[in-house]
């Protein structure tokens, strides 16, 4: 692990002051996270995410399996999925929250005899997509909303998700929703955070960076992975993978979490740009100084996980 990474729980009350001395982290914590919060969300988020996170377009973390961040990383997930894709009779395939498009276009582009479809909220997001995505002939995005899928029954043969199921508000609804489109044989496949087992026993701090992270990302609160994947069996679905990869996305934290550290380091300065700057993005700031602690300590988890009908 990335030795710039602060990870140590006698250090996390300080950042927590640090962190309480710029933003009205009460009203952080109380704030109740809706479908507009989250497309505002990525709207004042989507410059942070270019210039400080993916140029290419990824919305999703990248998973460096050897301890040091790469940005090959971001296509990870994306080879991954292609060797699932690869292996099975797959002529149809959905994304769930497709963000700028950057998952779907790398697999349209590699499977062209296979149709893609992906779906997202946010019409800023959407706009990019479309763009980059208008000379490819077998994909294509339109707004949409996984709690309520505008598709047929038995649509898909397969059905993915980088970081966005966690926005649900509803797990029992999507995953209902999910298995209904999908056809029978076929896989679903996700990426994200959950908060681990155990949680309800953890220090008050490390449930505090908890919260704050979950809030400042948009997102009410992470699923219980045991709970969700409960969820999950319930709808129908058999597991077939559940691999926790929390290890391998910390390079990629341990980047953003230095560039955190350095916006707090001043709290006049840092006081000042959020005066000037969007609330949502600054508080990106936020979920990337503490997501370090709550990774490694074991509150957060990130998750692949492979669903069949």
């Amino acid at each position: 692990m990335n030795k710039e990474i602060i990870v140590d729980l006698n250090e996390l009350d300080k950042y927590l002051k640090k962190i309480n001395s710029i933003f009205l982290t009460k009203n952080i914590i109380n704030k109740n996270i809706d479908c507009d919060n989250i497309i505002n969300y990525y709207r004042a988020s989507s410059a942070l995410y270019k210039y400080l996170h993916s140029y290419d377009g990824a919305v999703h973390m990248a998973l460096n399996y050897d301890g040091i961040f790469n940005k090959k990383g971001y296509y990870t997930q994306l080879n991954e999925i292609f060797d699932l894709i690869n292996v099975s009779e797959v002529k149809s395939v959905l994304e769930l929250g497709c963000g700028k498009g950057f998952n779907s276009i790398f697999l349209a582009k590699k499977f062209p005899e296979i149709k893609f479809s992906g779906i997202d909220i946010t019409d800023k997001h959407l706009k990019i997509a479309k763009r980059k995505s208008h000379h490819i002939e077998n994909l294509k995005f339109t707004y949409g909303d996984f709690h309520k899928l505008d598709f047929e029954d038995s649509s898909f043969d397969f059905i993915f998700a980088l970081e966005s199921i966690c926005y649900a508000n509803d797990s029992r609804q999507v995953l209902s929703e999910i298995f209904r489109v999908l056809k029978n044989g076929g896989q679903f496949v996700l990426y994200d955070g959950f908060r681990q087992i155990g949680f309800e026993s953890l220090p008050d701090n490390l449930v505090q960076a908890v919260i704050l992270t979950e809030k400042s990302l948009a997102v009410n609160s992470f699923a219980k992975i045991d709970t969700w994947l409960e969820i999950a069996g319930k709808a129908g679905f058999k597991l077939k993978v559940k691999t926790d990869l929390s290890k391998a996305i910390m390079p990629n934290l341990g980047k953003l979490q230095l560039l955190a550290r350095k916006y707090f380091e001043f709290p006049f300065l840092s006081k000042i740009f959020l005066q000037i700057l969007p609330q949502d993005m600054m508080m990106n700031t936020i979920a990337v100084l503490l997501m370090p602690f709550t990774m490694h300590n074991k509150a957060h988890c990130y998750y692949k996980i492979v669903l069949e009908k």
